[in-house]
């Protein structure tokens, strides 16, 4: 005789294979998000996994829309996206790509006021923290556009192919 589990237990396990399909499509939408913060990693303080250069000079704007679109169509040739989902997904690296360079720019020149204020011969705390709070404000800025360009990627993705991308990052990986 089989028992029915109470409405309470079917809803919790409900919830709980949502938040599984939920962050397995975060997790997968994440892959795209290593390229695209590296390419503003170049130079100045943000080491990304190219080192910050790209044949031994800095990485510009369309090197790094290069290299991405070539690591986008790779991971994507493994989900069998269309060509219309490669087009898409190329479109919002592209335009995460060149709002991030922007804020290197601001980053940079973080960089220039930290220097020159602790070169000087009396350190300005005040001028530091006001420093420290706009470097802080420009990293929260790039966290939010990358956020914006996974979630825009995870849009042009469906469910399965995000859950086959997060598969083969994880076979690639290790977990």
């Amino acid at each position: 005789m089989d028992e029915q589990k109470p409405a309470a237990t079917r809803t919790s396990s409900r919830r709980w294979v949502v938040y599984g399909l939920l962050g397995a499509g975060v997790l997968g939408t994440l892959v795209a998000a290593r390229p695209i913060a590296a390419a503003i990693q170049q130079g100045g303080g943000w080491h990304g996994h190219f080192g910050g250069h790209f044949g031994g000079q800095a990485m510009s704007p369309e090197a790094a829309k290069e290299h991405l679109q070539v690591a986008a169509k790779w991971a994507l040739r493994d989900i069998d996206a269309s060509p219309e989902q490669q087009d898409r997904v190329n479109a919002i690296v592209t335009g995460a790509v060149d709002d991030l360079f922007t804020l290197k720019e601001r980053h940079q020149a973080n960089r220039v006021a930290f220097h020159d204020q602790l070169s000087a011969a009396k350190v300005d705390r005040a001028a530091l923290e006001e420093t420290r709070k706009a470097e802080m404000a420009l990293a929260d800025e790039a966290s939010k556009r990358l956020v914006q360009a996974l979630a825009d990627v995870s849009d042009v993705l469906t469910p399965e192919q995000r859950q086959q991308l997060v598969a083969h990052i994880h076979s690639r990986h290790g977990g």
